[in-house]
């Protein structure tokens, strides 16, 4: 191992410097939602090719995670993350002048494929700096970043999709990166102290010892499942709110936005409740909030409720649910690898996004005009969530048993 020029000190600036990174790649994943349905007449494809769009960036993103880490780890922070980000500008310009769905299909991946850099080395830098609960609690922050990201995205892209088209917004996203490039290049500090050699051998190795860890899976399950159906939702819930309620894209984006705003607060409550009771009860209350969730979508779904203002009821506990189990179930996870934590972040965020795109690609096989075919996924993923989080507390108490027979 080398050992690099740390700071000796946190400055105040770095997570703004990275929250401003991953809100402009987390943005670009679906900021165009709100144009699917004007998507689909230009490209003369059906409502499920354009939902395969979302779902291709997200498998690119899984793709490139298990190399970030340990390239991270290898090579330094700052030199992966400034090289991904070139290639983020240029795969985003690809995505403006796309002139046939396939070609957009193309870059979408690779958009995806550099964007994964990003918030997994983010995290990673932020890993280097901060322990504990201190870590912890900058997760609930950065955890406010991301789910505004995904609220502005479609706020935005309502806006300019609707007035400009939704090229433009794809040229805005090549804009914003390389102001990012910029700032990272001028202002972001190497925070590796320790670089370990990269080889494909260590890299397996690692990965293996993690794959071998009930645990640190279960909790990376946990987070990915619920993301899971949150996309099944946010895939297919433009064409069920324009086509079949009536809203326009602007109302669809504030619908959307309203639902994430929730999210964020939960974040920013989060932060402050791990700091006073740990990480693991309040963890114990996002769950709680996803089985609500799940048993109101069951039952407005029974009712067959066609206003997306009565459906934000559930969808906002689905978003508290979010924000109470992320950063909890992140500085868990990553507690259990503190001497690899950028492989365990890449690891985490592989997971995620892999499970994010199956939910977007089931969204659009599933679909059919109806709110039971979103609600179904949402629910059945939701329940998938709260199985994984009692496997875990079982298996956390029979090792502490065990420990205590000893």
């Amino acid at each position: 191992m080398t050992t690099t020029d740390t700071p000796s000190f946190f400055p105040a600036y770095i997570p703004w410097l990275l929250a401003f990174g991953i809100s402009v790649v987390l943005m670009s994943t679906d900021i165009y939602a709100p144009s699917l349905p004007a998507m689909v007449s230009e490209f003369s494809a059906s409502e499920a090719d354009l939902q395969w769009t979302l779902s291709v960036n997200s498998f690119g993103y899984f793709l490139a995670s298990p190399f970030v880490g340990p390239l991270s780890d290898g090579y330094g922070r700052k030199p992966v993350m400034l090289l991904s980000l070139l290639c983020f500008i240029v795969a985003s310009l690809g995505c403006a002048i796309a002139p046939t769905l396939f070609a957009f299909d193309v870059w979408r991946f690779v958009q995806g494929m550099f964007s994964a850099a990003i918030p997994i080395v983010c995290i990673a830098v932020l890993a280097d700096m901060l322990q504990g609960r201190r870590f912890a609690t900058m997760m609930a922050y950065m955890g406010i970043v991301i789910t505004l990201s995904f609220a502005i995205g479609p706020i935005i892209g309502g806006f300019i999709g609707e007035y400009y088209g939704w090229r433009h917004l794809f040229y805005g996203v090549a804009l914003a990166g390389l102001l990012i490039f910029v700032l990272y290049y001028f202002l972001l500090p190497e925070t590796l102290k320790e670089k370990a050699p990269f080889s494909f051998g260590g890299m397996y190795r690692t990965y293996k010892s993690m794959f071998k860890d009930p645990i640190f899976l279960l909790y990376g399950m946990i987070t990915s499942l619920m993301l899971a159906g949150f996309f099944a939702y946010i895939t297919s819930s433009s064409y069920l709110y324009i086509d079949q309620f009536g809203l326009s894209k602007i109302q669809f984006g504030v619908v959307t936005g309203i639902g994430m705003v929730t999210n964020a607060f939960a974040h920013l409550v989060v932060g402050r409740l791990i700091a006073s009771f740990g990480a693991r009860k309040v963890l114990r209350a996002g769950i709680s909030f996803v089985t609500t969730s799940a048993l109101t979508m069951a039952w407005m779904t029974f009712l067959d409720v066609k206003s997306a203002y009565i459906l934000l009821a559930p969808v906002l506990l689905y978003n508290m649910a979010l924000g109470f189990t992320f950063p909890p179930t992140s500085s868990i996870a990553l507690e259990r690898f503190r001497h690899a934590t950028g492989a365990a972040s890449a690891f985490l965020a592989a997971f995620r996004m892999i499970f994010l795109g199956l939910g977007s690609y089931f969204a659009g096989k599933a679909y059919d005009g109806t709110l039971a075919s979103i609600s179904s996924l949402m629910i059945l993923f939701a329940s998938l969530t709260v199985v994984s989080y009692l496997w875990v507390s079982v298996l956390q108490h029979r090792k502490k048993q065990g420990l205590a027979n000893i």
